[in-house]
């Protein structure tokens, strides 16, 4: 069984407990931090007071190790839970040695295996266990899942979030779980008495991740034609990237407009594009025209091989780039 949503795992493992919880739970999260709180979600439900516990890490431990914890009964009458993390870091040997054992079906305890990336136990483990795959997770998705545990985590406190508060918050620190849980809790003791969280609050104390603010400022200059405003020379070339990134999709997407390509079929070509943004963006691409990007593009190249050549009045390139662009 294979769930690509997190809510939809968590409600399956409420629903299955206490006495119809499988025995196999693998679970491919990248993020380290969300992953971590994936296999407590899963220790909550099957670790219990008298059950013997073991903890490997596919880079560390030996497969022998593993299945030796695995079928050792306790003392007292519990059954072993054992979580094996970083399973995508197993040797290619005893990967498929361990998905021969779970062909069979564990029968005994509970195995919980944590994996940041593909791996070869995930089709063995949908066919015997219970599968949580994030790794097809669209950003949109993975923003509006952050915002909504953002949101609860609040309302755990006690406390309201707005949710346009809890959508800048996110657009402003980045799509970082961990150092977003952190933030909300920042937020919840710096409000105090108030029962709610509003954007000003979010604006007064969180930190704009630097990354999202030279995207943002990217955007701008590409799409909006705006000035830059406290520019970082230690910035030029992030934002360089950054630049690149917004005029290679301007010209993807031009580009697909003046070919006449159907819509519905530009999923293939813009696939981590959020919807909302790719609306937007069409209207802008259509009006600007794919000569706009790729005449941006051959700036970008100029200003970036100037900037190589040692000049250090990298704020003057970036003006310079923007006149050859807009002009």
């Amino acid at each position: 069984m294979k769930y690509q949503n997190l809510k939809s795992f968590q409600k399956q493992l409420a629903s299955a407990a206490p006495h119809n919880l499988c025995r196999l739970y693998f679970l491919s999260v990248a993020d380290d931090f969300e992953r971590s709180k994936a296999i407590d979600a899963v220790l909550s439900y099957v670790l219990t007071p008298d059950a013997p516990f073991s903890k490997f890490s596919g880079n560390e431990s030996s497969l022998r190790d593993v299945l030796d914890a695995l079928q050792s009964p306790s003392l007292l009458g519990g059954e072993p839970v054992v979580v094996l993390d970083d399973a995508d870091k197993l040797g290619k040997k005893e990967a498929e040695s361990l998905a021969s054992v779970l062909s069979k079906g564990v029968t005994f305890g509970y195995l919980v295996i944590g994996a940041k990336g593909k791996s070869s136990l995930l089709q063995v483990c949908e066919k015997e266990g219970v599968v949580l795959d994030l790794g097809a997770e669209k950003p949109w998705d993975k923003e509006k899942r952050l915002t909504e545990q953002l949101v609860e985590r609040a309302k755990s406190a006690g406390k309201a979030l707005a949710a346009e508060a809890a959508v800048f918050l996110v657009e402003r620190v980045g799509a970082d779980s961990a150092f977003l849980e952190s933030e909300i809790d920042k937020l919840i003791c710096y409000t105090g008495e108030k029962n709610r969280i509003g954007r000003e609050d979010v604006l007064s104390i969180s930190v704009p991740n630097k990354t999202e603010t030279l995207w943002h400022m990217a955007e701008e200059i590409v799409w909006e034609r705006s000035a830059i405003c406290d520019f970082d020379p230690n910035s030029f070339h992030p934002l360089a990237a950054a630049l690149r990134a917004q005029l290679e999709l301007g010209l993807k997407i031009a580009t697909l407009i003046e070919a006449k390509c159907p819509p519905e079929s530009w999923a293939s070509h813009l696939p981590k594009v959020w919807p909302k943004t790719l609306e937007k963006r069409t209207s802008q691409a259509a009006r600007l025209g794919s000569r706009y990007f790729q005449k941006g593009l051959d700036a970008l190249f100029e200003m970036e091989l100037i900037s190589r050549s040692g000049s250090n009045q990298l704020e003057a390139l970036i003006d310079y780039f923007r006149v050859k662009l807009y002009g």
